[in-house]
C-alpha cells in the first residue's frame, strides 16, 4: 500500500491477502495521516578515485554504451594526439610528486567540460605506493587548449568522461542526512525514506546521472493534509533451489 503526498511517498509492509489490502485502502481513504517519527543520520560518501583503463571502460559502457575495445581505441587515439595520458594502466592514482600540479589538471578538466572548479583536494588522488608503472588516466594540459570539435564523437565523449572523473576525484565528500519517517494512517504504519543533501561535493559533477530521493522537511506530530492512497499488486517469487 502506498500513500502519495505529492512531495514524498510512504509505503506499508507487504500484505499477503488482497482483501486485507483493500480494507486498509478503504480505512485510509479520507482518514487523517500523521507523521509519528522522523529519524535522521548524517552520512557521507568519499570521492571516487581517478580512472584506470578498466574502470573507464566500465563507465563508458554504462554511460555511453561503448564496448571495452571501442573505449580503448578512442583512448589510444587521444593518447597519440597527446590529449590523454597513457591508456593501458591499472593504477587509479597519481604519484606524490604530481600533487602540486593537480589544481592545474583540475582547471584543465573544468575547461574541457565548460564548468567551474571548486576547492581541489589534491592529496586524495596522489599515492606513489598505489601508482604502478603508469599513473591514472587524466587529460594532458594540451587537452584544455584543443579544439574539441575536431575530435571524433567517440574521442570527445571519452575525453569528457576522463575530465569529469578528475573533477569528481579531487572534490569534497558527498554528505547528506538519511531520513526515515513513519506515517500512521488507518491504523497502519507507512514508511518514507529519502535523503537531504548537505553538501553535493563530488556528486555535483554527476548530477544528471544520479537521482536522489529527497524528502521535504518533516516534524513529529505533523498532519498530512492531502494524499492519495494506492495499492500495487505483485507476485511472490518461488524460493531458490
Amino acid at each position: 500500500m502506498k500513500l502519495d503526498a505529492g512531495d514524498f511517498t510512504a509505503v506499508s509492509e507487504k500484505m499477503k491477502n488482497k482483501p486485507d489490502a483493500e480494507n486498509l485502502k478503504s480505512a485510509c481513504t479520507g482518514a487523517p495521516a500523521v507523521i509519528r517519527s522522523v529519524k535522521q543520520k548524517e552520512k557521507s560518501e568519499k570521492a571516487p578515485a581517478l580512472y584506470d583503463l578498466t574502470t573507464l571502460q566500465r563507465d563508458a559502457n554504462r554511460i555511453l554504451g561503448f564496448t571495452a575495445q571501442q573505449t580503448l581505441d578512442y583512448l589510444q587515439s587521444l593518447y597519440e594526439k597527446k590529449l590523454c595520458t597513457y591508456p593501458r594502466t591499472d593504477s587509479r592514482f597519481l604519484t606524490d610528486d604530481m600533487e602540486s600540479g593537480v589544481p592545474a589538471v583540475a582547471a584543465c578538466a573544468a575547461g574541457i567540460l565548460g564548468v567551474s572548479v571548486g576547492d581541489v583536494f589534491a592529496k586524495q588522488v596522489c599515492n606513489s605506493r598505489r601508482a604502478s608503472d603508469h599513473h591514472a588516466v587524466i587529460p594532458t594540459m594540451a587537452a584544455g587548449e584543443a579544439e574539441l570539435s575536431a575530435l571524433t564523437a567517440g574521442e570527445r565523449e571519452v575525453l569528457k568522461l576522463v575530465a569529469r572523473q578528475v573533477l569528481m576525484a579531487v572534490s569534497a565528500p558527498y554528505t547528506y542526512l538519511e531520513t526515515v519517517a513513519t506515517v500512521e494512517c488507518g491504523g497502519q504504519v507507512f514508511t518514507a525514506k529519502g535523503k537531504t543533501v548537505l553538501n553535493a561535493g563530488w556528486k555535483s559533477y554527476a548530477a544528471g546521472e544520479q537521482k536522489e530521493k529527497v524528502l521535504p522537511p518533516m516534524t513529529e506530530g505533523q498532519s498530512i493534509d492531502s494524499f492519495a492512497v494506492s495499492m500495487e499488486e505483485g507476485k511472490t517469487k518461488p524460493p531458490a533451489r
